[in-house]
């Protein structure tokens, strides 16, 4: 028998709560970033019962964790556990990354900041100047949205099925950041006047995510056109009926794969000081997909 020798008393720990956590691939991503690295961690998924959700935190604060990610449900409630969070994070409302620094638990949320990696690299533009369409008003929506407007856009029209939600979120951004967040509904005759001019058209909401493939967030695909970036979050399946739909109209196109990646890239760097060089990432990123390709062909 041959001995494993992976984990030792030496070894440190990082992991991911939240319920359920089956699906993550997170641990695939963290635990091969550590043995690129030869660094001695291991990275572990952890279900968590809401109810238990604070003595979780505070077990974890007491034992050798070095941090670790939070996902749905939890990355709101998460935060009144925590001795500080980031002013990002407080702004964008959740946290998906914590570290423990000197006994201390630190909250910050690398999920805009992943995407803002992914769609300077994939897209080739960044956000300056540029008049946004962002769909949905969920907790993915308001980091981006937070993010986008700290990049200088010169305006996001805002759509989303229930009002309050759309209008809570553009008072955020608005108040806090930049006055320059619209809300629009998906029947009003100006937010297709809007979508039309716009320069980056994003999708934050589940619509079209496996298994329920044929479905859009918007109606209208004509009013896609061939100056627009259109961006999806889902990255199951690889490309939505809401991408194809702008691809047909000539549209560039990019999944949220990316962001998933670089989100936990941002986090690996946060809980270990590493910064990693474009071309190294670039060969992890390209060894990332290739790895999920083949699992999803399974």
């Amino acid at each position: 028998m041959d001995i494993d020798v992976r984990v030792t008393g030496k070894t440190r720990l990082l992991g991911l709560v939240g319920n359920p956590v089956e699906h993550s691939i997170s641990p695939e991503l963290h635990n091969s970033l550590s043995t690129l690295l030869g660094l001695d961690i291991v990275y572990v998924p952890l279900a968590v019962r809401k109810e238990d959700l604070e003595a979780v935190v505070k077990g974890l604060k007491s034992l050798d964790f070095i941090g670790f990610n939070v996902t749905i449900p939890y990355k709101r409630d998460i935060m009144k556990y925590l001795d500080e969070n980031s002013k990002e994070a407080i702004l964008m409302g959740a946290v998906n990354t914590v570290k423990k620094i000197e006994g201390r638990l630190y909250g910050y949320n690398t999920d805009a900041e992943g995407f803002l990696r992914s769609f300077r690299e994939e897209a080739g533009v960044g956000f300056k100047g540029k008049k946004v369409v962002i769909i949905g008003a969920g907790g993915v929506a308001r980091a981006i949205a937070v993010k986008i407007a700290g990049e200088n856009a010169e305006k996001i029209s805002l759509v989303n099925r229930t009002p309050e939600r759309s209008i809570e979120l553009a008072d955020v951004v608005n108040e806090n950041v930049k006055e320059i967040v619209q809300v629009y509904n998906f029947e009003d005759r100006i937010f297709r006047m809007a979508f039309e001019e716009s320069d980056i058209i994003i999708n934050t909401t589940s619509v079209g995510m496996s298994p329920k493939t044929r479905e859009t967030p918007i109606k209208f695909t004509e009013c896609f056109n061939k100056n627009q970036i259109v961006y999806d979050v889902i990255y199951n399946p690889e490309k939505t009926k809401f991408l194809k739909d702008a691809e047909k109209m000539g549209a560039k196109t990019v999944n949220g794969l990316g962001m998933l990646f670089y989100q936990g890239i941002s986090a690996y760097e946060i809980w270990t000081g590493v910064k990693f060089t474009e071309d190294k990432l670039k060969d992890i990123y390209d060894s990332f997909k290739k790895y999920l390709k083949v699992k999803s062909s399974k």
